[in-house]
């Protein structure tokens, strides 16, 4: 082929330079077309960018491409190996310019966690707050790589009458912990790339590695209210979550939808200890990390700042001890029942004014008001679960929360003074009317179902997985009255593998006597509820309330199972006598529970549907399913 004298690029096949001439030309050509005044004599010759990436070699949209005669009269063809030469350039700018975008989107994402990592070490202002409880030159104790046992933090700050943010301001003037200690709203809210979840998700990394530098697993602060718990674990699962996406950040499958391998999840998922942040502080309180935050001031009697400085100290110093024991905690969850796929109730929340009473009154009635639920969308259970009297309580108190416990256990109290003296909302049935519990496939409640007994007679039914609950009841097993009065009973046990079910009435207080319930120990708990179309039943999980419904006024149903085994880590104030002996020689590891390895892949499954959100629309109601069960709707905001 000879030369092409026509003012386009000059091709001779016979030039050493012939390849890199042709890269060269479509480099220049692949952003400028060659327009026609550049090649007179060129009849119709227009390259441009889209023809070039085209799904051929790039000239003008054909296989083999024949220019008109030249002025001079001469015609040529572009051969297959000018082709091949040319479509081996595009490759190699395709390749490039990937590496280009892939190297550019990698250092946008280091830029955005180091501005993520600079928000959180610096101190919030906010505007008319006190003077930190614990001084300005509070002191923790020094971390020291390779004794002190690894460790994260994840602390609501607007918990304990604001304790939670002097804490973490505390920890943001401490070496280690600034880098440890999350705000778990932060966090939550931190999950675009390069955000706050990222840098848990990298730390949380890091501490694994240096537990098992130690032989052991690293360890999880949760400071807040009793719910706090659940919600650090979703988060340790959302930090977990493969993302196909992000494999080179870290997100690859390891082929369970996690970052980690079964056997990672098994030795080096985190131990939890509950910080009390509350106003129950159940969890805490259980694990024997103290039922008041620490260095409370009203348990430190007018004591001076440094003595709750002093406190928080000793505090921190017993989590990050080697010395702490750790033990297996039972997690429980609402499941779909057997052979079924999702629940089939839907989930609203009481609204209304604050006060003594929220319901509005229509047509000489009191009535629920009802509006679409937030999160958290209920599926672990850590502490108890009930369904009565005590859910409706907390749904009402959560329209009333205060900023101090003492002033929030005081909001509990009027708000069961008032629903004893209230007439029942038509929303509802009387007491616990329409609900049945089975256990183990055999009928619980209400006890003597088959005699015809009805729930009326009933306060409130549920299970305990922790001894105790509003820093008032605990449980033990069922007896006679002779040995509920002269000797012990084995007590409530969070990782015997059994939720212990109860069942009262206020004449039980005498009955048992006290507030020891009698409980039952059982391996599930399955809830039907029956009643007409715009009822349904108030449920708590951990001191979280839900409305629970069918928009058709169908049966539904709430299934709970165990569908995991945590590791916790026991505090300093931790007795055998209400925990029993849970230091019981068995391996202390994480693993999903079930039967069968069907049941665990089932877990599985529903704790990666949490973490993607795909739970909210499958348990939330929406505006028009809270109508359609002829619920009043309240207007949003």
């Amino acid at each position: 082929m000879g030369n092409v004298n026509c003012g386009c690029p000059s091709y001779v096949d016979t030039s050493a330079d012939r390849e890199h001439q042709l890269i060269a030309d479509w480099q220049d050509n692949k952003n400028q077309p060659i327009e026609k005044e550049q090649a007179p004599g060129c009849a119709e010759f227009h390259i441009e960018q889209e023809e070039l990436v085209g799904d051929m070699a790039g000239f003008p949209a054909a296989q083999s491409m024949t220019s008109a005669e030249t002025a001079g009269g001469s015609s040529w063809m572009m051969d297959e190996k000018d082709k091949s030469l040319i479509e081996a350039a595009k490759k190699k700018w395709e390749e490039e310019s990937a590496i280009r975008i892939k190297i550019e989107r990698q250092e946008a994402w280091r830029s955005d966690l180091e501005s993520a990592r600079t928000t959180m070490r610096e101190e919030q202002m906010h505007c008319n707050r006190p003077a930190n409880r614990y001084g300005t030159d509070a002191q923790l104790p020094v971390f020291e790589r390779g004794r002190h046992v690894p460790f994260l933090g994840l602390l609501n700050q607007l918990s304990g009458a604001m304790a939670g943010l002097d804490i973490l301001s505390v920890c943001k003037q401490n070496d280690y912990y600034r880098d440890r200690c999350f705000n778990i709203i932060d966090v939550i809210k931190g999950q675009r790339r390069g955000g706050l979840l990222d840098v848990f998700r990298i730390e949380l990394c890091l501490a694994k590695e240096e537990a098992l530098a130690l032989g052991t697993r690293p360890r999880l602060v949760s400071g807040g209210g009793d719910g706090t718990g659940s919600f650090a674990l979703f988060i340790v699962f959302l930090a977990l979550k493969a993302d196909d996406e992000r494999p080179d950040e870290g997100l690859q499958d390891t082929g369970n939808g996690f970052i980690w391998t079964d056997e990672e999840m098994a030795a080096s998922f985190p131990a939890i200890a509950q910080m009390p942040l509350g106003s129950a502080n159940d969890f805490a309180n259980i694990l024997g990390w103290g039922q008041k935050y620490p260095g409370d001031k009203k348990v430190a009697c007018g004591q001076p700042i440094r003595y709750s400085a002093m406190m928080l100290h000793r505090w921190w110093a017993a989590v990050i001890d080697p010395a702490s024991k750790i033990s297996n905690f039972d997690i429980w969850g609402i499941m779909p029942t057997k052979g079924n796929e999702s629940c089939d109730f839907k989930l609203a929340e009481l609204t209304g004014k604050r006060g003594t009473c929220p319901n509005e009154k229509i047509d000489g009635q009191k009535m629920l008001q009802l509006k679409e639920a937030g999160r958290p969308v209920p599926f672990f259970v850590c502490l108890y679960f009930s369904a009565g009297f005590g859910a409706y309580m907390t749904a009402r108190f959560q329209l009333n929360r205060h900023k101090t416990p003492i002033t929030n256990r005081c909001e509990y109290i009027r708000q069961a003074m008032a629903i004893i003296a209230e007439s029942t909302p038509p929303q509802l049935q009387l007491r616990l009317n329409g609900v049945e519990i089975d256990c183990e496939g055999k009928p619980y409640f209400p006890p003597r179902r088959e005699r015809g007994t009805r729930g009326r007679g009933y306060r409130e039914v549920g299970f305990y997985n922790i001894n105790w609950q509003a820093h008032a009841m605990h449980g033990a097993n069922r007896a006679p009255l002779p040995a509920r009065l002269c000797s012990s009973r084995e007590p409530v046990m969070f990782n015997d593998g059994m939720v212990d079910m109860f069942r009262w009435k206020f004449k039980s207080l005498a009955k048992n006597p006290g507030m020891r319930v009698q409980t039952d120990k059982k391996r599930d708990m399955l809830l039907k509820y029956s009643g007409k179309k715009g009822q349904g039943v108030f449920f708590q999980w951990d001191g979280e309330a839900r409305f629970a419904f069918s928009p058709t006024g169908d049966e539904f149903h709430i299934f709970i199972r165990k569908v995991m085994t945590v590791p916790v880590v026991l505090g300093p104030y931790h007795d055998k006598r209400l925990t029993g002996n849970v230091i019981d020689g068995q391996p202390v590891e994480f693993g999903f529970f079930g039967d069968s390895d069907e049941e665990k892949e089932k877990v599985r499954r529903r704790v990666l549907q949490s973490v993607r959100g795909e739970l909210d629309s499958e348990l939330n109601a929406t505006r028009e399913e809270i109508g359609a069960g002829s619920f009043i709707l309240a207007e949003p905001g």
